[in-house]
């Protein structure tokens, strides 16, 4: 004789096995990334910098460029706010990545490097609103650049 179920009826031990056995399923096709708690920190500490968050734009790559090597698989990202502008190139380095910046309006800035796990690389831009990075792990990093003369801008979080 089948059994009829209400959904108001409380959990049993059938209920609590098809539940365990779709939770299985779940983490098999679809597992929770290893690093999921470390990038939602890392995402919540650059919010709570209460910075002005500056807005991602990629510039497309040239095409039909001859070289005698191989590409470098450069890429150049530009990030905008009402105050900056920032344009970093992120190049494959002999000990990781290289980011080479440029921060307009020019003048000299304060420029961070925000990594998982509280890390924060800094430097200062040169008269030109120029600034770089040597031997950055890859990973997911942010800028934040605190001008003396305004507010701190952010950039949202990118893969290095």
């Amino acid at each position: 004789m089948s059994r009829s179920y209400s959904p108001d009826e409380p959990l049993d031990a059938d209920d609590e096995r098809i539940l365990a056995e779709i939770g299985r399923l779940a983490l098999l096709v679809d597992p929770v990334p290893v690093d999921l708690a470390d990038r939602s920190l890392f995402a919540m500490t650059l919010a709570a910098l209460e910075t002005e968050v500056m807005t991602l734009e990629l510039v497309p790559e040239p095409t039909g460029v001859r070289a005698e090597t191989a590409p470098t698989q450069a890429r150049t990202i530009t990030f905008t706010s009402t105050s900056r502008t920032v344009m970093i190139t992120v190049a494959p380095g002999i000990d990781g990545v290289r980011i080479d910046g440029w921060i307009a309006p020019t003048g000299e800035v304060d420029i961070e490097l925000h990594r998982p796990h509280g890390e924060v690389l800094t430097t200062r831009t040169d008269d030109d609103g120029r600034f770089a990075f040597d031997a950055v792990a890859p990973g997911p990093a942010s800028l934040v650049a605190r001008p003396e003369d305004g507010p701190a801008v952010s950039t949202p979080v990118i893969e290095l």
